[in-house]
């Protein structure tokens, strides 16, 4: 609590003037003196003097404490004492008799004696007392005296960056800033290391600039002295702490030291060379005095609970980590201040960032991960990010396989970089440099085959089906680059998988009657394939699942085969999980694997309900089982026609199963047409046997003919994306075909919601893929769509586009609660061919989507099998603000862009993409169908950048 600054009411005294003018007169001077003998008084007061208000419960040893107590009642001037009160409180004498009230004043250490520290704690019981001479009134208080603390406070520094300005400085209880314009100089000298990192025994010095930064200090209150602080800079930086080598980079950059400042290379609190040349740089404050690098004593003056201690952190040509020290004060040279609970010191932790310039590890398209076959080699780049640094100045990194990270080690590949002599040849090496002026180079990596020997974790014979394909982690050598000038520090490092499955994988073939509908990539790199197979005698119908290795091979590791009792067609859709899971005091993995299908027969054990019914079968591997097996099966449907069409596992095993269906669920109602529902399955346990338990059903439709295009699971929470052909609800046409996005969350259909949106154009949506804040929407037609952004109400809008000269594709994105995001218009550049898109994606934020096209959807190239990915960024739209001219008001908005297109003439006109998976974010798993003399049906795989992995 601050101290009391006192005021001094005077007594205000009213004479009522009398009804006539000469009475007036008359009694106007015995009237005065009245006034003056008795203080305003007229009549003999009735109450016994009375003090008014309390005093503040603390003091602070060093600061002014007051209090104006006010008091009334008494018969004449009423007289003020202090009892059992501390020596360095009193009241203070006035001139004023005839005030009614007293002043406490005191400063606790200073008044009464100076006895410092020996006045604080509580003093109880202090009374203060008033009389009249015949009456008292008395006021009892306590008052605890604490110490004055001192606390420190200040930002992270960044190497380059001056501290920002207080508000305020100068002012009130506020120390001038310090000198904070322009840049000191410190001349720091390093070592210099041999290629091993040990010491050359060389030095080299340079002057370099300093930024000034802000410590600041603070009193809890203004003292009524002056405060003289000691204070230092301190890090637990050891040069004998090292890492194994006896000198050089071992020590000086060891693992205990690597993020420890050094004093007087990092920071200073004055630089060496400031008083070179013209112009003293950055001068001190009168209230600093600067002992040495990093110590110094702090003058507060009286009155003043703020002021600072200005560092200056030296701007030096080496890549680092954040680093770290500390300010302590250390002492109390003068003043009544305290130090901390214990007196004993105060220290603040504060750190340093670094800003020299990064480098970014990418693809040739940019991608921060990318895959490359065994035995090939690629190319990627460096791209350096200057920050503030020169263009004039040149920068090098030496390239880096983080052992922390990845899998693959120095057996699996070599890097290689350009010749300096011959810079298009590139040469094994791992040194890269950015000339002045350049921000990117260029190195490949080249990929070991060791397919003729393999070690054991990567023979298909061995244990290789169960490890994953192993990958690299390209970044920089920081422990080779430390306390070296110009390298550039690590930014993004490129994740880069080796493929192993390297030609294309047969998988399906129409004319020996087996059709993949599905496929998804599951455990170490693993691919599970879906697929009907027709019995040519009978004409009936199985649904199989192939397993396939990372490896691929001639055939399946597994199959998994079941008589589906049906003349339809199964089409049989796939979801995979794996999850960790406790088994009594262990944990092992648990691989999940659903396929669904629909059947107009009976599968084992079932009985058909009529129509087309849905069959759902779950299968599981554990641990170390060397296959997947049955857990359970079930068949069930409405009496119409279901048709199971996406699945999805949660984190608890769940099934999310959606699909279209003619019919009615138990307690759901058909809106007439097709409708389309979800329903969730849960396994239960009873008597030591599991088996399939529906725990909520939700259908929907608008009496229309409705279409499903994409599922999304968040947990417990259901996202249905589809097409519409009526209306949903209470929702509002738009016109022709609509689009449509349903949350359904707990128990189903009571906690539903739908938008129906969209334009009045009809609206088609091909496949869909939804994360956890957008979905993403992927269609074909006449016509393509574009963003308009509203700037009255400053929202994003869609827009439908005139008719083309060919079929073009789009890209929607919405958020989950229905409201539009962004859209972009995929289309060949002279409109000429048609796009048509079948299957989409996420992937690595991205989103790729796959179809054909009837020409040059490259440049240049034929029709043919198609892909593209598109990202998503955000783009800020300003509006001024009438309230605050100074302050706009920022709206984000998405905007989609396309980040790459390939096209693939060599498959063939006739080749379509059926389904497309992702492998670990870096390989887009295809399945993909064409004409070989009869249908066939291929997993294709292509990195990031579109590039195709496994050709002929």
């Amino acid at each position: 609590m601050r101290a009391n600054r006192p005021s001094r009411p005077e007594p205000v005294c009213f004479l009522k003037p009398a009804r006539h003018r000469t009475v007036f007169r008359l009694v106007l001077p015995i009237l005065m003196a009245a006034v003056l003998l008795g203080g305003c008084r007229t009549e003999k007061s009735s109450d016994a003097p009375t003090i008014i208000g309390t005093p503040p419960a603390t003091a602070y040893l060093g600061v002014e404490y007051a209090y104006n107590f006010g008091a009334y009642g008494g018969d004449r001037i009423l007289d003020y004492s202090l009892t059992n009160a501390p020596a360095w409180l009193g009241l203070e004498d006035t001139s004023n008799k005839a005030r009614q009230g007293i002043i406490l004043r005191g400063v606790p250490g200073v008044t009464g004696g100076g006895r410092g520290e020996a006045d604080l704690g509580a003093h109880d019981n202090i009374n203060l007392t008033t009389t009249d001479g015949g009456r008292v009134g008395v006021e009892a208080f306590d008052i605890d005296v604490q110490e004055n603390t001192v606390s420190i406070d200040a930002p992270d520094y960044t190497e380059g960056e001056t501290g920002a300005a207080v508000e305020g400085a100068g002012e009130g209880e506020i120390c001038v800033l310090p000198e904070m314009s322009g840049t000191g100089r410190h001349e720091v000298t390093y070592d210099l290391y041999n290629e091993d990192g040990s010491a050359s025994g060389d030095t080299a010095s340079r002057v370099l600039e300093t930024r000034p930064v802000l410590v600041t200090v603070r009193l809890a209150e203004p003292s009524v002295l002056a405060t003289r602080l000691a204070f230092e800079l301190e890090s637990d930086f050891d040069p004998a702490d090292c890492d194994g080598g006896a000198d050089g980079q071992a020590c000086e950059f060891s693992t205990e030291n690597l993020q420890l400042v050094q004093l007087g290379k990092d920071v200073v609190l004055a630089g060496n060379r400031n008083g070179s040349g013209t112009r003293e740089r950055l001068p001190q404050p009168d209230y600093v005095e600067v002992i040495d690098d990093t110590s110094g004593v702090l003058t507060v003056p009286p009155g003043i609970t703020e002021c600072f201690i200005r560092l200056e952190v030296v701007d030096d040509p080496f890549p680092e980590p954040t680093e770290h020290f500390r300010l302590a004060l250390t002492e109390v040279r003068e003043g009544l201040v305290s130090l901390g609970s214990d007196g004993d010191g105060l220290g603040e932790a504060l750190s340093i960032s670094d800003n020299a310039p990064t480098v970014n590890f990418q693809s040739l398209e940019g991608h921060a991960a990318s895959a490359l076959n065994e035995g090939a080699t690629g190319r990627f780049q460096a791209v350096l990010d200057r920050g503030d640094a020169p263009a004039s100045q040149a920068y090098s990194v030496r390239l880096f396989n983080d052992p922390d990270v990845a899998e693959a080690g120095a057996a699996d590949f070599e890097f290689r970089v350009p010749d300096p002599e011959a810079p298009e040849t590139f040469v094994a090496g791992t040194d890269l440099t950015f000339p002045a002026n350049e921000d990117t180079a260029y190195f490949e990596v080249a990929a070991v085959d060791d397919s003729a020997a393999p070690p054991a974790s990567e023979d298909p014979a061995g244990d290789g089906p169960d490890n994953g394909d192993e990958f690299l982690s390209v970044t920089v050598d920081a422990s080779y680059q430390n306390g070296r000038a110009f390298y550039a520090a690590a930014g993004t490092p490129l994740t880069l998988w080796l493929n192993e499955l390297t030609s294309p994988l047969l998988v399906g073939d129409a004319a020996a009657g087996s059709v993949p509908s599905d496929l998804v990539v599951g455990d170490n790199g693993r691919v599970f394939v879906a697929s009907s197979l027709q019995d040519d005698a009978s004409g009936d119908y199985y649904a199989t699942l192939d397993i396939y290795d990372r490896f691929g091979g001639s055939a399946p590791e597994q199959t998994l085969t079941v008589a589906t009792g049906s003349t339809v067609a199964p089409e049989p859709r796939l979801a995979f999980a794996q999850r960790v899971i406790e088994a009594g005091s262990e944990k092992r993995i648990r691989r999940s694997l659903v396929m669904a299908f629909r059947t107009d027969g009976a599968v084992p054990g079932a009985t058909s309900r009529g129509g087309l019914d849905q069959a759902v079968y779950l299968y599981r591997r554990d641990a170390d089982e060397p296959g997947y097996t049955e857990v359970w099966h079930r068949q069930d449907g409405t009496g119409g026609d279901e048709t199971p069409l996406a699945i999805r596992l949660n984190t608890s095993d769940q099934i999310f199963l959606a699909g279209e269906t003619t019919g009615a669920w138990p307690g759901q109602s058909r809106r007439g047409g097709v409708d389309v529902f979800v329903q969730r399955i849960d396994t239960v346990t009873n008597n030591g046997v599991e088996a399939p338990e529906t725990a909520w059903t939700h259908q929907q439709g608008s009496g229309a003919a409705d279409g499903l295009a994409g599922l999304g699971v968040d947990n417990l929470t259901t996202t249905l994306v589809g097409t519409t052909l009526g209306q949903i609800g209470n929702q509002t046409p738009l016109g022709g075909r609509d689009l449509f996005l349903s949350r359904v969350t707990g128990a189903g259909s009571d906690d539903a919601t739908t938008s129906q949106v969209g334009t009045a154009r009809g609206d088609t949506a091909n496949a869909a893929d939804i994360d956890d804040t957008f979905a993403w929407l992927v269609g074909d037609g006449a016509f393509g769509y574009s963003q308009h952004i509203d700037e009255s109400e400053y929202v994003a809008e869609l827009v439908a586009g005139a008719d083309g000269r060919s079929g073009t594709g789009y890209v929607l994105t919405y958020e989950l609660d229905g409201t539009f995001d962004s859209a972009l218009t995929l289309n060949d550049g002279d409109d000429l061919s048609d796009e048509r898109w079948s299957a989409a994606a996420g992937f690595d934020g991205d989103l790729v989507i796959g179809g054909h096209s009837s020409g040059a959807f490259v440049e240049g190239s034929g029709g043919g099998l198609i892909l593209a990915r598109v990202g998503r960024e955000e783009q800020v739209v300003i509006e001024d603000n009438e309230d605050d001219p100074d302050s706009p008001i920022e709206h984000r908005f998405g905007r989609l862009l396309e980040r790459g297109r390939d096209q693939y003439p060599s498959l063939g006109t006739g080749a379509r993409l059926e389904r497309l998976a992702v492998y670990e974010n870096a390989e887009i798993t295809a399945l993909v169908s064409r004409n070989a003399g009869g249908r066939i049906y291929e997993v294709l795989l292509f990195n990031g950048d579109g590039e195709w992995l496994n050709p002929p």
